[in-house]
């Protein structure tokens, strides 16, 4: 097999986080058209996966987050989403055309469920299953976000063009035993501002939160393309709306590796403390026979300039 065979191979989320685009690329992208409806009377809309990977398929953040924008075009106004859950069935190769079908589940007086099925030419790639809920006032607990940590204006990012101003942290200590509490923490924002659309927050907040980067490799962080990967599957919880053009940290947490398969969990809490959104997600991971030689990725470079800032820092 030649590299050029093998580059198709390099993992995922590594190669999403160094991707050319705009914001207001990322947000036409995840933004899902009408395209009437199916024979079964059910609302059809349809993304244009951009050609901004190499390694002949679609990041999975993407696909989520179209999957997600068609879905929320179909439910009541004042509603808000709280989860999705979804499966990967299937590649999605860039610059292809998917369709989404949106199945009205149910529309209850506080809860409305939908049922999302994405093909490209007639093969399902996704399916994915979300719900919302009116907003209602009730008691309020959460996990606090790590003490001690620094603010993103502490932090230097890279500056590139690319969709978000991300900050890393780096891991937790490694603990004697080998583990680590946290494999990936980082603050994130989007290098603009973004409409005052909720929707739009949404959809940017479930892509990134696919960026994964290396954290369910705890054997190998920091290491490049040794591996591929592919997510088997996704969900989400969206605890309150929040902006995705404001500063957000990442926290991810390796949970086990076993069987091929890896699952990793993940925090987004805001600045002041906010806890967000969670994630949980489960992934194929397969050892390459033979690494493949890339240069490290630029958001690995904490040392690199600070990104340029937007609004207030």
């Amino acid at each position: 097999m030649t590299s050029a065979e093998r580059r198709v191979e390099i993992d995922d989320a590594e190669e999403a986080e160094d991707v050319t685009a705009t914001v207001a690329e990322l947000v036409d992208a995840i933004t899902a058209r009408e395209a009437g409806r199916d024979a079964a009377g059910r609302p059809m809309f349809t993304t244009t996966s951009p050609e901004w990977w190499e390694h002949g398929r679609v990041f999975g953040g993407m696909v989520v987050a179209q999957a997600l924008d068609a879905a929320m075009r179909t439910v009541p106004s004042g509603l808000e989403v709280h989860s999705l859950h979804g499966y990967f069935l299937r590649p999605t190769s860039p610059g292809s055309t998917t369709t989404h079908v949106v199945e009205s589940m149910r529309d209850g007086r506080s809860f409305s469920t939908r049922q999302v099925t994405s093909e490209v030419q007639g093969k399902e790639t996704f399916r994915m299953t979300c719900s919302f809920h009116v907003p209602e006032e009730g008691d309020s607990y959460q996990l606090p976000m790590a003490p001690g940590l620094p603010s993103p204006r502490e932090v230097h990012g890279f500056d590139a063009p690319f969709p978000f101003d991300v900050r890393e942290l780096g891991t937790t200590e490694r603990r004697a035993d080998g583990t680590y509490q946290s494999t990936r923490r980082c603050w994130f924002r989007t290098r603009e501002q973004l409409p005052d659309d909720p929707a739009v927050h949404a959809g940017v907040l479930a892509y990134f939160s696919d960026m994964t980067g290396a954290s369910f490799r705890p054997h190998s962080l920091g290491v490049w393309g040794t591996h591929t990967d592919a997510s088997l599957d996704h969900a989400l919880w969206f605890h309150r709306p929040w902006r995705a053009d404001v500063w957000s940290l990442f926290d991810i947490h390796a949970l086990v590796n076993a069987g091929g398969r890896a699952t990793v969990r993940a925090t987004m809490h805001g600045e002041d403390g906010t806890l967000h959104l969670s994630m949980a997600q489960e992934l194929l991971i397969r050892e390459l026979n033979e690494p493949l030689h890339i240069t490290t990725p630029s958001w690995v470079d904490r040392d690199a300039p600070t990104g340029g800032e937007h609004g207030t820092a």
